[in-house]
This record gives C-alpha cells, structure tokens and sequence, in this order.
C-alpha cells in the first residue's frame, strides 16, 4: 500500500500538494492565509490539489517555503503530472467530474463504470427490442 501511495505521490501534484498539507495539519483557510497572496484563493487551492490548475511560480516558492521542501522537488513532480496528463487526459476530466459532484476520484470512476454499464444494457436490450419488432410496409 505503501508503494503505490509513493508511486501516486511523484506522478500526481495535486495529491502531493494534498499530502504536504496533511502532514502538516493545515486547513485549506490556513494554508491560503499562510500564502498571504491576493491571487491565492480557498478555491484555487482546491483545484491545484484536484490537478485542475497549477500555482504560478511565485506561488510555487511560497509553497517550498511553507512546506519546506525543495522548489526543484515541486517542479518536478508538478512536470511529471503535466507529462501524465498528456498520455491520459480522462483522469483530468474524472477530476473535474468528481469536484463538480462532491465524489472523491474513486467514487466518480464507480459512478462513470455504472453509467457505462447501464448504457451498454439499455443499447443491448434496444436493439433486441428493434430486431424483434416485425417489419411493416408502406
């Protein structure tokens, strides 16, 4: 468990953001007020945690400081995330999917699988339904 929790961690910034914060026992309200940046809002943290915006790099610095972690450290993992999104841009849209609705990640890809299993039966039954309908002509 341990090992995909680290393997999560350097491919995925918002969940490394997320993670420094939880060791660090902040709120997302203390955290902002720490940042102390007019830009830097409640909502904005949200989002660079659920990987749909990245801070710029005066942020960024300000993060290393507050977390106490290497900016380079940061730059990386926030490069390697960008790299992943490229290859897989269906997680970005579970994310955005789970923020819109409250879900967490896993909750939103349980709720897409159903939908798709649902629609998969209710296409099959369809069809079944129009093959065995007779055929009328005018």
């Amino acid at each position: 468990m341990k090992k995909i929790k680290e393997k999560l961690l350097e491919n995925d910034f918002g969940a490394y953001l997320y993670d420094l914060r939880c060791k660090k026992e902040y709120t997302i309200e203390e955290l902002a007020q720490k940042i102390n940046m007019e830009t830097v809002t409640i909502k904005g943290i949200r989002k660079w945690e659920h990987d749909l915006e990245f801070p710029n790099l005066d942020q960024m610095y300000k993060l290393s400081e507050i977390y106490e972690v290497p900016i380079e450290e940061l730059m990386q993992i926030r490069t390697q995330t960008l790299e992943e999104g490229l290859k897989g841009v269906h997680k970005i849209m579970i994310r955005f999917l789970g923020y819109l609705l409250g879900f967490s990640i896993y909750g939103t890809i349980i709720i897409g699988y159903t939908i798709i299993f649902a629609t998969l039966i209710f296409s099959f039954l369809f069809f079944i339904a129009a093959a065995n309908r007779p055929i009328t002509r005018f």
